[in-house]
């Protein structure tokens, strides 16, 4: 029993020690738009750029195309302070219509396609960034699609 107690007093001093490094959150929401429309039911990823801390975070837009960010941390809301490449999907039925609500299907798997021009949508193509610092504004993404 004695052994566990310096793995476990080690442990604890890591997560500890975790916690205090780590930076305050910054709440992090905006409106995205796709052709001055509101983009509702659209996932928004914050991925971290290289020198900016954590794990980024995920929101979804609702019918007015509005989103909030929640970070990694127990899904708190905001992220880490630092430059962000962003990623902006939704993905539809090839006949145009919505995914169910609890489709969790990867999208490798799906029949659903992606709506959203790649430049926007593509975790390796998305021209998308933003700076994240304590008390900014909304971060807004007027999305522009050529083909329509």
């Amino acid at each position: 029993m004695t052994r566990g107690l310096p793995l476990l007093t080690a442990v604890l001093a890591l997560a500890v020690g975790c916690g205090k490094t780590d930076p305050s959150l910054v709440p992090v929401s905006g409106t995205v738009t796709l052709n001055d429309q509101p983009l509702a039911n659209a996932t928004v990823t914050f991925i971290p750029k290289d020198g900016t801390t954590g794990f980024g975070g995920v929101g979804k837009t609702d019918a007015a195309g509005k989103y909030r960010l929640a970070g990694s941390r127990d899904n708190e809301p905001g992220i880490p302070p630092g430059e962000y490449r962003v990623v902006i999907s939704k993905r539809l039925m090839s006949d145009g219509s919505e995914l169910p609500a609890n489709d969790n299907t990867p999208p490798m798997n799906s029949p659903a396609k992606e709506s959203v021009p790649a430049g926007y949508s593509s975790m390796a193509a998305s021209t998308l960034t933003a700076t994240v610092r304590p008390g900014m504004g909304p971060s807004d993404f007027p999305l522009k699609d050529k083909k329509k």
